[in-house]
């Protein structure tokens, strides 16, 4: 099994781009042993220097149809999540990487059928839903993921965390900004089927700092 949660991004031509791609050579075997995170048990505090984790749950649920929408199956890791920082950080937005659904990489037979598709993580207090995490308030957070309809979903689930790191300035913004904390580059070309220009890719491995195993409730 291996986690992977790749994104992508196609650079124009004679150009060269920094993205994250976080999972695509361990999909080739390119997972080395010192990549190897330290394994932790759930609910265990993992300090993701731009988070302070406790992952403590897995279930999968059903959202029944609506007028607007099918019925969807989910899988749903719960989290404690602490910003330790002065600054308010996301649950999910986009492509960036600096917020706490995209430091999670969840392991994943192919025999199990199509990956889960991450979808959505929502802070919760009380009956509220939001999607930032305020300067050290605990918050616990839902990450949903969609199943497709062969998906079977295994009686136990593997996640690993990454780590971060705070770059003190930025080329667009000088108060600096959070980003992975990298191990490793790789570099290829990939071409944009809409400007059908190739250019160099350079996507960023990160470091790993954990990996937790989670009942899956149902």
């Amino acid at each position: 099994m291996c986690p992977v949660r790749p994104r992508a991004l196609v650079a124009a031509s004679a150009t060269t781009a920094v993205v994250v791609a976080a999972g695509v050579l361990w999909l080739t075997g390119g997972l080395r042993a010192a990549d190897t995170p330290a394994t932790v048990r759930p609910g265990q505090e993992v300090d993701q220097h731009l988070f302070r984790t406790r992952l403590v749950g897995a279930h999968v649920t059903t959202v029944p149809k609506t007028k607007f929408a099918a019925a969807r199956r989910l899988l749903v890791i719960n989290a404690w999540v602490v910003n330790p920082t002065r600054e308010t950080t996301g649950t999910m937005a986009g492509a960036d990487d600096d917020v706490f659904a995209h430091g999670i990489f969840l392991y994943w037979n192919t025999r199990n059928g199509p990956r889960p598709t991450l979808k959505d993580a929502q802070g919760i207090a009380g009956d509220t839903l939001f999607r930032s995490l305020q300067p050290r308030l605990p918050t616990y957070v839902a990450v949903q993921y969609e199943l497709s309809a062969t998906t079977v979903m295994p009686d136990h689930i593997r996640v690993a965390l990454a780590a971060y790191r705070r770059t003190a300035a930025g080329v667009l913004d000088p108060r600096g900004y959070w980003g992975y904390q990298p191990r490793r580059y790789t570099t290829r070309v990939e071409h944009d089927p809409f400007t059908h220009r190739s250019g160099r890719v350079t996507q960023i491995i990160p470091v790993l700092v954990a990996n937790v195993t989670l009942p899956v409730k149902r």
